[in-house]
């Protein structure tokens, strides 16, 4: 079967899915296979996909109202603020902050201020909280309705000059550039890792990969099959067809270059975009993958909604936290 982060965070981490480790389709592209997805592995304790996608989240950004990429939160305030004009509805920064992306703007600010993320309960997790929620209410960078833009809406709002800066998915510089009317092109639309926090400047990164169910009643064809699509010759098939691969090595390749836009940006490379991503750490490494999915999409959309302060949604999350952890 095919199963992305959650899915595959879910059937891994419940014993739902085989270990694939001792595949050959594994172990042959084992060196080929980026970081993050070892360190995936290692901290779910078990090889649970063979992935042909791979994603990510960069920052991008409206040269014409943002010149510069602001290398640390210093700057990036400075550049949401000269780029911000309520009157005209322009906003330095957009994050996806509604429609189900709330959790991925929390996990990224979680990750950037270096969070302990077992317990929620340190100085860096209250950080990135008041850093969400300052966006809103102290900057002033950030519009309240954020918590109701998600991928169409900020997309939408980008294209038409309305955004400063957002973050996106590895799809939407092709989809603001593409967009009916739109006045950020591949002239003025740039992007980089994220602005440096107290711990990193990492993206995450996410994917779609192969899976066999212990519920399976045919685990030795299902292994025969992932053995063929599992090769890096039908892996590169894939991802000639504008699939943001897996393998470092596809990164180069310039046939699939020319095929998928975002790998051949000026710029940063791929490689170096994603270099020490992370994956949807704690949610895809516990067994409550689904709770913890609900808990950190409306921690981040309380934060940056204003419905609880920093003090409240802090202690909020540690009481989620370990209701959701006694069931471990």
């Amino acid at each position: 079967m095919m199963t992305d982060d959650l899915l595959a965070g879910m059937y891994g981490m419940n014993g739902w899915a085989l270990d694939l480790s001792d595949l050959n389709a594994y172990n042959d592209n084992s060196e080929d296979i980026t970081d993050p997805v070892h360190e995936l592995d290692s901290a779910m304790g078990g090889v649970f996909r063979l992935f042909y996608f791979m994603g990510a989240t960069p920052f991008f950004y409206n040269a014409d109202l943002t010149p510069e990429h602001p290398s640390s939160w210093d700057d990036f305030v400075s550049a949401g603020l000269a780029a911000t004009d309520q009157e005209t509805g322009v906003w330095g920064w957009r994050p996806l902050g509604g429609q189900g992306h709330a959790f991925n703007t929390m996990l990224m600010a979680l990750h950037h201020t270096g969070a302990d993320l077992e317990t929620l309960n340190d100085d860096a997790t209250r950080a990135a909280l008041q850093w969400m929620y300052d966006w809103v209410n102290d900057y002033e960078i950030t519009p309240p309705s954020t918590i109701n833009e998600g991928w169409t809406e900020v997309i939408g709002l980008m294209a038409g000059g309305k955004a400063g800066m957002v973050w996106g998915y590895e799809g939407m510089h092709n989809s603001i550039t593409t967009t009916v009317d739109t006045v950020v092109t591949e002239d003025n639309l740039k992007w980089g890792r994220f602005p440096m926090g107290p711990a990193n400047d990492s993206l995450l990164t996410h994917g779609w990969g192969y899976s066999i169910p212990t519920a399976s009643s045919k685990h030795e064809q299902a292994r025969e099959v992932l053995e063929y699509l599992g090769h890096r010759d039908q892996l590169r098939t894939v991802a000639l067809n504008n699939v943001v691969p897996g393998l470092k090595s596809l990164f180069e390749d310039e046939e699939v270059v020319a095929k998928i836009p975002i790998l051949g940006l000026e710029g940063p490379s791929w490689a170096e975009i994603t270099k020490g991503a992370q994956f949807r750490y704690p949610i895809v490494n516990h067994r409550q993958v689904s709770q913890l999915w609900s808990m950190f999409d409306q921690l981040g959309e309380m934060i940056l909604s204003g419905e609880r302060n920093v003090d409240e949604a802090f202690q909020w999350a540690q009481d989620e936290y370990t209701i959701i952890r006694l069931a471990y």
